[in-house]
């Protein structure tokens, strides 16, 4: 092989290696505290759902949510809009998202096509990560779940994720961040779902959401009172 060819086959393996993204199979099961997450693998890769560049999200920003339900929840925090702004974008979404009823599994980052596990650690919510979840629904339900952080707008105080494509509920979740007159802050929770289901829409979705949304802001802010004390 002569010296031109040689450096172009070096070129080519780079360029491949750097812009490749992770496998599915690439996950690290062994390092998954729930079986249920494995078995949310396993059905993505039997969807013959290669590599996380596939794994899409079901709505993106500005997607028409018209033919969604809607359910929403509000919560005060009472400290100013910057500080729990600034709080929930950069608490570790590992700890964000570990509570009694929602367990951490594993985060996948698109930009960094790197994987963090439940003992693992990122600075920041970023769009482009994709978190798995189990969601302990009863005492001896457990039912896995995925989405996309898909908006971090700072200017107008906005973070949403969306349920990935090929996820039972499909939707989004949207977190406005709003100053109240006395100086807190009131956090708006906004949730558009649909499933194949207008029973589980109507009736199981907003009962387990709230339950499981109460759980991650009482989370949040347990974390922020020890990151204040």
């Amino acid at each position: 092989m002569n010296k031109g060819a040689l450096l172009l086959s070096i070129f080519l393996c780079f360029f491949f290696s750097a812009s490749a993204q992770m496998c599915l199979t690439d996950v690290e099961i062994d390092k998954l505290n729930k079986l249920s997450i494995s078995d949310y693998i396993q059905a993505q890769i039997d969807k013959d759902i290669k590599t996380f560049s596939e794994v899409k999200p079901s709505l993106q920003t500005n997607s028409n949510t018209v033919g969604f339900q809607y359910h929403e929840r509000k919560y005060i925090v009472k400290d100013s809009l910057h500080k729990v702004w600034s709080h929930y974008v950069n608490t570790n979404p590992a700890k964000a998202w570990n509570t009694s009823k929602l367990n951490f599994g594993f985060m996948y980052c698109k930009n960094a096509d790197q994987m963090v596990y439940p003992n693992g650690h990122v600075d920041k919510v970023e769009e482009g990560q994709v978190i798995y979840l189990n969601l302990l629904l009863l005492k001896i339900k457990n039912l896995a779940t995925a989405f996309e952080i898909i908006t971090l707008n700072e200017l107008q105080k906005v973070m949403a994720f969306s349920y990935v494509d090929d996820n039972i509920t499909r939707g989004k979740q949207q977190l406005n961040f709003e100053q109240t007159a006395d100086g807190h802050t009131k956090i708006i929770h906004r949730s558009y779902f649909k499933s194949k289901s207008k029973i589980r829409d109507r009736y199981f979705y907003p009962f387990f959401h709230t339950r499981l949304t109460n759980s991650y802001h009482k989370n949040m802010k347990k974390l922020f009172v020890r990151g204040s004390a």
